[in-house]
C-alpha cells in the first residue's frame, strides 16, 4: 500500500443537505484517514455530476487508484458510467463494476433478471391492465424508489393496501410518474448480508437481522428513512441490528447465504456489496435488491458485518483496494 497514489471521488454535498448526503463527508473522512494509515497518499475530489469534466482532472492529475464513493447520479441511475470512465482510461477503480451498478441500480430491471434466474423477490405491479391485478387487491404493497438507495423516500405512509381496482391503478400510476415501484409487502422480518469479492472467491460475512424492538400495533416493521436517519425518531432508536441470526437458525442462514452467493453470480458483481432480504412467517425468504458499494463509515452495517469477521477498519479498506488493484 505504501507510496499509492488515491483519488477519493465523491458526491458534491451542498450546505444544509439532508442527513444520508451529509453522511458522505463522514465517509470520505473516515476512508481518508485509514488510507492514509496504509500509508497512501490521498486526494479528494467532488464529483457534481460532469464526466468531462472528471476525465479532465484524471487525465491531468493521474492517480494509482479511484477509490469510488460515488452514490448518486441521477438517483442510481448512471453510477455505472464512473467506472466505466475508469476502464476507458486504465485507472483501478474500487467496488462495483459498470455492469453489477447499471442492473443493480434499476431496482425493477433487477427484480425481472432474478425472476428469470429463480431466484426469489416479492411481486411487483408491472401493468396497470394485467391479469394479475385482482390478485393484488388487500394485500399489503409497500412503494418505494426505483433508482434510488439509503431508504431515500420510503416512510410509513409507504406501506398501505388498495381495495379497489381504481385504488390501486391511481397508486400504480403515481408510481410510475415518481419512478417508484409498488411491490408486494413481506409482513415479517428483515435481514441483509454482506458480500466481498476476493480474486475468483465470493466472501459472505456473517447475516444481520434488523430487529423492529418495541413496535406498536400497525406501524410498518421496515427500515425506512427514519430508522437510518432521524436521530430523534422512535424507529430509529427502534430498528436493532443483530447478529445472532445463524447460529439461532443455521439452516435458513444457509440458504440466506445461498441466495446473496447466486445475486452476486447473477449481476457479476465486484468489489464489496449488501443484500437485502425479508422472511415471511412460513420461513421464506425473498430477495429485496442488491446494494452495491454500500455506506464504508464506521458504524455502517458493511462495516459491523465485517467486524463479526474479526476484521478491523483499516482491514476492510485493505481488502476492497487490493480487490480493485487485482482488478
Amino acid at each position: 500500500m505504501v507510496n499509492r497514489e488515491i483519488l477519493l471521488l465523491h458526491d458534491a454535498v451542498i450546505e444544509g443537505a439532508p442527513p444520508d448526503e451529509q453522511d458522505t463527508l463522514v465517509q470520505v473522512s473516515q476512508i481518508g484517514s485509514a488510507l492514509r494509515r496504509l500509508g497512501c497518499a490521498v486526494r479528494t475530489l467532488a464529483f457534481d455530476g460532469d464526466l468531462s469534466a472528471l476525465e479532465a482532472n484524471l487525465r491531468k492529475k493521474p492517480t494509482d487508484l479511484l477509490f469510488n464513493v460515488v452514490e448518486t447520479f441521477h438517483g442510481s441511475r448512471f453510477l455505472h458510467t464512473i467506472p466505466l470512465l475508469c476502464a476507458q482510461l486504465g485507472i483501478p477503480v474500487t467496488g462495483g463494476n459498470a455492469s453489477s451498478l447499471f442492473l443493480t441500480g434499476d431496482k425493477l430491471l433487477a427484480k425481472r433478471l432474478m425472476v428469470l434466474k429463480g431466484i426469489p423477490t416479492p411481486r411487483w405491479v408491472e401493468d396497470r391492465d394485467s391479469d394479475a391485478w385482482p390478485s393484488f387487491l388487500g394485500k399489503t404493497l409497500i412503494c418505494k424508489p426505483r433508482e434510488e438507495e439509503a431508504s431515500v423516500g420510503i416512510t410509513d405512509e409507504s406501506v398501505f393496501t388498495c381495495n379497489t381496482s381504481d385504488e390501486l391503478r391511481m397508486r400504480y400510476d403515481d408510481a410510475v410518474r415518481g419512478k417508484m415501484i409498488l411491490e408486494e409487502y413481506i409482513e415479517g422480518r428483515e435481514c441483509n448480508i454482506s458480500v466481498a469479492s476476493s480474486g475468483k472467491a465470493v466472501h459472505v460475512f456473517p447475516i444481520a437481522e434488523m430487529v423492529f424492538t418495541d413496535y406498536p400495533e400497525g406501524k410498518p416493521r421496515i427500515v425506512g428513512y427514519e430508522a437510518k436517519w432521524d436521530e430523534h425518531s422512535f424507529a430509529y432508536h427502534h430498528t436493532v441490528r443483530s447478529f445472532a441470526f445463524a447460529q439461532r437458525e443455521p439452516a435458513l442462514a444457509r440458504r440466506l447465504e445461498e441466495l446473496a452467493v447466486s445475486c452476486w453470480h447473477l449481476f457479476d458483481c465486484t468489489g464489496y456489496g449488501r443484500v437485502d432480504l425479508r422472511i415471511d412467517s412460513a420461513g421464506t425468504p425473498f430477495v429485496l435488491e442488491i446494494n452495491m458499494n454500500p455506506c464504508l463509515t464506521d458504524d455502517s452495517g458493511f462495516i459491523a458485518a465485517c467486524a463479526q469477521a474479526s476484521m478491523s477498519y483499516d482491514e476492510v479498506i485493505r481488502m476492497i483496494i487490493e480487490e480493485a488493484l487485482r482488478g
